[in-house]
């Protein structure tokens, strides 16, 4: 018993140095002979560093274990992240590491995948390119693909509310990508003159409204009434955000610019649920104003869109990391869930990966997620200056549906071929597109949705002698996307459920009186996204954070500097992701590149319209909101009563 005491205390003190000497050993081997870590990637575990889905394709950089350069973290691998990866790796000083918590692959919830078994193309949700998209097409242009090859030319939408069928709003723009102009009501001449119109006059004529439509003369008239608050809101105007920002869209609309409640259901409110996708009790004004002149009245064609011709994934993301790859000083690394972001006394950051299974040190962190999805990141020095309890999401579902196809193929106005039931390509043969408003069934009554007809839109579904399957070597099939948002209300039923209820949408919304039968469905893909997008509700803007939190700490997003550089969604991610980048180059003294192109400038009536709004606000109260004329007895008598 002695011996075996006495030889315990001399053992075990010995155990913690060899255990210290082996690590260190593997510490110094894998610096010194790995190819694929250098001392950027020295996490603190004895796990592969950038295992993904595929861990060929992680991206690593050979690069000497002493150098100098300037450690970049950015987290998230959407939009926002590629945008900042993209700029922040244009320096040869930069080392930068891209931590994406999906497993899939690049892209984020813009990305997609492929069902397990059959391998056909699954994403969450269908993403549009509008024509203002300036800085997300020069990305584009920089990843080395050609806009053409992977998007669809601009394509009309097919607008519906609760009481069916709206309008058809046409393709304004000019250029190249601009599919045929639809036909209208109007006879030539006067639509001759009303393509020289300025938006949103050009828009209000030229749609193609539907002769039953519940919209009458004075319904389309009172939308004058929201000029006067259109003309005073500064896209870029801080103070026009704080002003606005503190009232919903609902009360702006019917409350101070007087339009008709048939107006405001017909038109508004579908636009509302699938813009900003929310109602407009539960938007904030000054989002909903934004939104609406950057997709819709802010310039000529403003409301034309493209889609991509694939995957978001496939055609843009995979090309966009080869990119990064081949730069020599980016990593990518996915199924990286951070859990926490701590700075360190001498000013670096740690990061803390998949709850602590690996350490990151670096010299800035960028932030590119979403606001919900930040509160899941313990990160002091932001939660010290955003309300992180306040951000909220909207719930999304994305419903892709492959189905028998009908012996008859139908041609349709774009001169594309479905094999939907002929019924709905009918329905939709003037736009593989359309936008619902909510309460088109009654179990939708705050959800809106988009329905897709993806053999005219995609290439691996297109009707065609060459890729006579279009489904990855599955069988043939049409293809069906619907996409749902603010779905809170049975985003937790089952698939089948969920694929009911959309076979019972799709019906209603295009007024065809025989469902797709269940049993036509030969597979279906049902995606989640709860609490994904970001929510622009009523007072949202005040904790909306700039760019910069700190020296070595910045944002980017949708929802980031939202009273900064006038775009939204897609093109607000990719240019508030460089100029994260151009706020940490010039705190670093690095150079990257980062150049963001401006918004179109307003038109000259728009602008005319503002000098007048400009010179009466000096003459009026701080928070004074134009009204419409006819609404001012309404507001002096309710002030009465008061």
């Amino acid at each position: 018993a002695k011996v075996k005491s006495t030889t315990c205390h001399l053992v075990f003190p010995i155990l913690p140095m060899l255990r210290l000497a082996f690590i260190l050993y593997l510490w110094r081997y894998v610096g010194s002979f790995s190819p694929k870590i250098s001392s950027f990637d020295r996490i603190l575990c004895l796990k592969p560093l950038f295992s993904s889905s595929d861990k060929d394709q992680s991206l690593s950089s050979k690069r000497d274990i002493d150098n100098d350069k300037l450690r970049v973290v950015i987290i998230g691998g959407g939009w926002a992240g590629f945008s900042a990866a993209d700029s922040a790796s244009s320096s040869s000083d930069t080392e930068v590491l891209l931590l994406d918590a999906s497993p899939r692959g690049p892209g984020g919830l813009a990305g997609g995948w492929r069902t397990p078994i059959l391998k056909r193309p699954v994403e969450t949700g269908i993403h549009g390119f509008w024509r203002d998209y300036r800085n997300t097409f020069d990305a584009i242009k920089k990843i080395g693909l050609d806009e053409n090859d992977i998007l669809t030319s601009y394509t009309p939408s097919i607008l519906v509310s609760e009481s069916g069928r709206v309008a058809v709003a046409p393709v304004l723009g000019e250029g190249e990508s601009s599919s045929a102009q639809i036909s209208t009501n109007l006879p030539e001449p006067i639509r001759d003159i009303a393509r020289s119109l300025p938006p949103p006059l050009d828009v209000a004529l030229l749609s193609d409204f539907k002769s039953s439509s519940p919209l009458s003369l004075i319904d389309r008239c009172s939308a004058i009434g929201a000029l006067g608050v259109w003309a005073d809101f500064g896209q870029e105007d801080p103070e026009s955000w704080r002003r606005y920002d503190k009232m919903s869209a609902e009360q702006l609309f019917l409350g101070v610019a007087g339009v008709t409640p048939t107006l405001y259901q017909e038109l508004v409110t579908p636009l509302l649920h699938v813009l900003p996708m929310t109602p407009g009790y539960d938007c904030s004004a000054a989002a909903a104003l934004s939104c609406f002149h950057v997709f819709a009245l802010g310039s000529k064609g403003a409301f034309d869109v493209r889609w991509c011709r694939g995957s978001i994934a496939e055609k843009i993301f995979n090309p966009w990391a080869t990119l990064l790859k081949n730069r020599g000083n980016v990593d990518i690394q996915g199924s990286a869930k951070v859990s926490s972001i701590v700075q360190n006394a001498d000013g670096k950051y740690e990061i803390v990966v998949n709850d602590g299974e690996q350490l990151i040190d670096c010299d800035a962190v960028i932030l590119a997620v979403g606001g919900t999805a930040l509160k899941r990141i313990d990160c002091p020095k932001v939660q010290n200056q955003i309300p992180v309890d306040r951000l909220r999401g909207v719930t999304c579902v994305a419903v892709r549906l492959f189905l028998r196809p009908h012996p008859l193929e139908t041609v349709t106005k774009d001169g594309k071929k479905t094999q939907l039931p002929p019924d709905i390509a009918k329905a939709m043969e003037e736009s593989p597109v359309v936008v619902c408003g909510p309460r088109v069934v009654s179990e939708l009554a705050e959800a809106g949705f988009c329905i897709y007809d993806l053999q005219r839109m995609q290439d691996d579904f297109a009707v065609s002698t060459e890729n006579a399957d279009g489904n990855g070597g599955s069988e043939p099939c049409a293809v069906l996307e619907v996409d749902f948002f603010r779905a809170d209300s049975f985003v937790n039923r089952t698939d089948e459920q969920i694929v009911d209820l959309t076979l019972k949408a799709v019906s209603a919304a295009l007024n065809v009186e025989n469902y797709i039968d269940s049993s036509d469905v030969l597979d279906f893909s049902v995606v989640r996204a709860r609490d994904a997008v970001s929510h622009f509700c009523v007072d949202s803007a005040s904790y909306s954070p700039s760019v910069k939190i700190d020296k070595g700490m910045y944002m980017c997003g949708d929802w980031i500097d939202r009273t900064g550089h006038a775009s939204w969604s897609t093109e607000k991610a990719v240019v508030t992701g460089r100029q994260a980048v151009a706020e940490l180059s010039r705190d670093f003294g690095i150079d990257c590149i980062t150049d963001v192109i401006p918004v179109p400038k307003d038109t000259s009536e728009l602008a005319a319209l503002r000098n007048v709004a400009k010179t009466m606000r000096t003459a009026l109260p701080d928070g004074f909101i134009p009204q419409a004329p006819w609404m001012v007895p309404q507001i002096v008598n309710a002030l009465r009563n008061r």
